[in-house]
């Protein structure tokens, strides 16, 4: 298990290194807790930016206990970020402004990419999700649904991949 660990720690500082050093990283995201805004098997491209930029409502990576985590800012103050997944109903814990990796720039599913904005949608969804285990459950399967007859899961506007 200690092996796990520390090949999770490994992995999260090669991917602050590489945003660090190229300004962008790419990863494909395995959790549902960013539901709708974020599906399993998406990938999100991640930019480096400074903490002065980041603004709530915005989807970050950040690195905390080994792990890499994607969520959305809920508040910020001068030292820290206070995060949620949209689908959970608890705040994560403080995330210190060294934690954090970047801002998600874009999310390419399905081939196409498209900007992680929330909408009015995504804010009923995500309120349900929230409350439902079972809802979210049910979202996933018809995900998978979706995947295996080859239909597009829903998005925003469609921008060029770059």
């Amino acid at each position: 298990m200690e092996r796990d660990t520390q090949r999770r720690a490994v992995c999260c500082e090669l991917v602050d290194e590489v945003a660090r050093t190229s300004g962008e990283v790419r990863l494909k995201v395995t959790g549902a807790s960013m539901l709708p805004a974020l599906w399993p098997g998406d990938v999100i491209a991640v930019q480096r930016c400074a903490f002065a930029e980041l603004q709530p409502g915005q989807i970050v990576l950040y690195r905390q206990e080994g792990k890499l985590t994607a969520h959305r800012i809920q508040r910020i103050s001068p030292s820290h970020l206070i995060t949620r997944g949209d689908s959970v109903p608890a705040c994560d814990p403080p995330v210190g402004a060294c934690g954090v990796v970047g801002r998600v720039a874009s999310i390419l599913r399905n081939g196409r990419s498209i900007q992680p904005e929330r909408s009015f949608f995504h804010r009923a969804v995500s309120s349900i999700l929230r409350r439902s285990d079972c809802c979210t459950r049910i979202a996933l399967r018809i995900a998978l649904l979706l995947a295996a007859t080859g239909s597009r899961l829903g998005g925003s506007e469609e921008i060029p991949a770059s």
